[in-house]
Formats: C-alpha cells, structure tokens, sequence
C-alpha cells in the first residue's frame, strides 16, 4: 500500500519525537541520579580554563532537562500532525543543550557563546512555528533584545578579563581583590552583567520582549516562561563574589523590588490569559533578582525551580483556565469581608514556621526581609490558586490557611536541601545587615499588599491605563 506524502511525514515526527523524548528523559535520569549522589559526596570536575562541573551544574542540569522533557513530550501531542514538529523538537533539545553548556561554562567567551544560543534557539521558538507575520515580527523583537544582552554580557566579561588578565569566572572571581585598574572599572564590568541578566528576566523596563511572545506555541511559552528566563539568577549566582566586592547588591534589590510590583499590578489588567502569566513571570523574576541582592543566592536557586515547576503547569494547563463563570455577589462580599484577616493571620503563622525551619528572619538581618519576600509570594500564589478552584466563599476561607502554612513549611524544606547543596558555592547565603533601601521596599512592600487586598487599585484609573501601557506588546506582534 502506497503511504501519502502527509501521512509518511506524520510517520516520521513520530519516529522522530519517540528519539528526542528518549533522550531528554535519559539525560534527566543521568542528572538526577548525579545530583543525588553529589548529597553525599560534592562533585567539583573541571577542564581547566574550559568548564567547571559542580553542584549547581548538576541541579540546573537536572531542573532543566526535567522541564525540557515534561515540554517536549507534551509538545509531541500538543504538535501532532504539524509539518515542523520535528524541527520544533529539535529546536527545544538545542535550547536545552545550551543552557546546560552555560551552567557548565568556566571560560567566558564559552559561557557567552551559550547565552547566545539560548537566545537564538529561544528567538525561533517564539517566532518561527505559528502566526506567519505576527511571528516572523515576535522573533524580530526577541532576538534584538537577545543579542543586545549578549552584547552586555561580552562587555562584561571583556572588561573583567583586561583588568584580571585571566578570561575564566572562576580565575576572574579569584583574581579580582589583586587587579588592576580602578574600582570604577569592576563597577562597570558588574553593572553590565546586571544589566544582561535584566534584560534575559525581562525586568523592567525590559519586560516587553516576553509581553510580544504570545505568538509561541503553548509549549513554547511554557519553556521560556520556566527556563529561559531564569538564566539571570544563574549568571549572577556564579559571579556573587563580584556583586559583593562591588557593592551593587542594593541595585538588585530596588530594581528586583520595583519590578516585581509593576510586574504584579500589571497582572490585573490583562484580559489575555497568557499575558496575565507573562506579567506574573515578571513579577517573579524581580522578587528572584531581589532576593540575589539581599545575599541569598540559593534562596533565588529555590525560587527559580519553584517558580519553573508553576509557570510550566500553568502554560500548559492554560487551555482549560479560559472560562467564563456567573459571579456571586453574596459570596464575593462574604470573602472580601474575612479575606484580609485570615491572608494575615495564616501569613503570620505560615512566616514563623518558615524562620523557625530555616533560621531565616529570626535575627535583624537581610534574612528578614528575605522571610517577607517569601510569605507574600507564597500569599499570592495561593490566593491565585483560590480564584481558580470552584469553591463556595466559605470553604475558600478555610482553605486559605490549610494551603498557605503547609506551603512555606514545603518552600521552607525545600530551600533548606537546596541550600545545603549548595553550601560550598562562594556566597551562596550570606546575610546582610539591615539597609535603608531594603527598609523602604519592605514597607512598599507591605503598603502594596494592603492596596491589593482591599483592591484600592481599582479607583485609580490613570494607573490603570499607565499599567496597560507598560504591559503593551509591540502593536506588529498583536495576533488579529
């Protein structure tokens, strides 16, 4: 029997999609079992001047084939039948390859190369598979902010390499009390490495590159929104000692505050499901990039995997979030009424058995503020996961604290394993003493929290429209 041209190419995706699935699954088995291991006995392997293999690599190695795979055997579903799932596939597994090459990267000029294929292989994940002009305009705006970060990023590491005379982190980071040139040099060289991981986060004011993604598959979007974005908490992480010699951590701290509350507010604007968690991932991101600035590196490390495993569900679950229900107004004024009381009161409980766990906030310290960060995360979290579950007021209001306090208690236990996993990477936890700048986005902070639950927000219409603006794509982006 002769086999259509449609059906022969359907034959071979699937062939093709059973290989990749195999491998991505057969790598994140390798990783997992490596890490495991790495508990007990620390993994430090190195090709010198090349590539450093420690902790952190393994972990993101295993957090980011793991994501890769649950993306990539869904995509096989999801994509069946389309003529470019292989090369969709395929796309997804050299995305996946070099970010791993990027935690493993020692030699600078390396670990750029492998930022940049990030963002290549990202670029054409965005643009180059659905919604031909609307698309073809996606990848156009994502790759110039791509390779505008990449081009910090270079001079970042060009100019830390002058002035250490060595051209690998781990020789820069070494070499970087006794080298010459000004300080105002290293500053420079720092605040451009800030700068890219701004941009590959999409803080703001760089948040616009991920508001015109919209074009990319499902699964697409998942991956960025679970792992692309997450590559400035890692480029930071492995250069934290410069950060501190520096003295640059308040920078993240104020840009990682700021951006995480425009993040959040303009999360309430949005109609499209998608741009909601597009704007909910910005608001993620700054409290990751806030959370580096007050000294927690392995705080971010938890928050980004955290943060990957909810984005990951979200987007691929978000076909079955698009609903339209019938409101009741006497349930709504019955949970607006004991909201406020019981968020505060199950955060204040959730709060104390996070600082009891992991000894964080229990002195006056950044670990403080850290433990606030935290709880409010996890607050909205819940309060997000409560508007989706079809659920009587009352019930949702007895379930608030049933899932706000296990939940720090879980973030708690988990940020305790990745720390001690971690405990042998320079800087990976060290608490700060209590700042003016963390003082002031601390009671921003608090004073945000207030106006969300009480939805004060709501009278403002200047800042809504300000909101909408910021939150805009691109209008060449826009799908009609």
């Amino acid at each position: 029997m002769n086999i259509r041209p449609t059906e022969n190419i359907t034959h071979k995706n699937r062939s093709f999609s059973k290989v990749i699935i195999s491998i991505i699954w057969a790598l994140f088995l390798l990783f997992l079992t490596a890490t495991g291991i790495s508990f007990f006995m620390p993994v430090s392997w190195s090709v010198e001047g090349i590539l450093v293999v420690d902790q952190l690599s393994l972990l993101m190695g295993t957090v980011l084939t793991l994501f890769s795979g649950i993306v990539i055997s869904y995509s096989s579903r999801y994509l069946a039948g389309h003529a470019k799932l292989s090369r969709f596939l395929l796309n997804c597994l050299m995305f996946t390859a070099a970010g791993f090459l990027m935690v493993i990267s020692d030699h600078v000029l390396l670990f750029t190369i492998a930022w940049l294929g990030m963002g290549l292989c990202m670029s054409e994940l965005i643009g180059g598979y659905t919604h031909v002009l609307e698309g073809a305009a996606s990848r156009k705006n994502a790759r110039k902010y791509f390779l505008l970060s990449t081009s910090l990023l270079a001079g970042g590491f060009g100019l830390l390499g002058i002035q250490t005379g060595t051209w690998t982190i781990t020789g820069i980071i070494s070499a970087i009390e006794t080298a010459s040139g000004g300080h105002w040099m290293l500053q420079a060289a720092v605040l451009l490495l800030i700068l890219a991981a701004f941009i590959q986060s999409a803080l703001f004011p760089f948040q616009r590159w991920l508001m015109s993604s919209m074009t990319a598959p499902t699964p697409a979007s998942a991956l960025m929104h679970a792992g692309f974005v997450n590559a400035g908490a890692i480029l930071l992480t492995r250069t934290a000692p410069l950060l501190f010699v520096t003295d640059l951590l308040w920078l993240l701290v104020i840009a990682g505050g700021i951006g995480a509350l425009i993040g959040k507010f303009s999360k309430f604007v949005q109609a499209n499901i998608k741009q909601k968690l597009a704007c909910s991932t910005t608001a993620q991101m700054g409290f990751m990039l806030l959370q580096c600035g007050l000294g927690f590196f392995s705080a971010a490390i938890t928050h980004l995997i955290l943060h990957g495993f909810y984005k990951a569900y979200l987007f691929l679950s978000s076909g079955s979030g698009v609903s339209q229900e019938t409101p009741y107004a006497s349930d709504n004024e019955q949970w607006r009424a004991w909201q406020l009381p019981v968020t505060i009161a199950s955060g204040l409980a959730g709060g104390f058995l996070f600082a009891y766990t992991t000894g964080k906030g229990l002195e006056l310290n950044s670990g403080l503020f850290l433990t606030l960060v935290i709880v409010l995360t996890v607050i909205h979290g819940a309060q997000d996961w409560m508007k989706q579950a079809a659920l009587s007021a009352k019930i949702k209001l007895i379930m608030l604290p049933v899932v706000i306090v296990p939940a720090l208690l879980a973030y708690a236990l988990f940020f305790d394993a990745i720390s001690l996993l971690l405990a042998g990477m320079p800087m990976a936890e060290t608490p700060l003493p209590v700042t003016w700048d963390q003082i002031t986005i601390g009671i921003i902070y608090l004073v945000t929290f207030l106006i969300i639950e009480l939805k004060l927000y709501r009278k403002s219409r200047r800042l809504y429209v300000s909101l909408l603006n910021i939150s805009q794509p691109k209008s060449n982006t826009i799908l009609q």
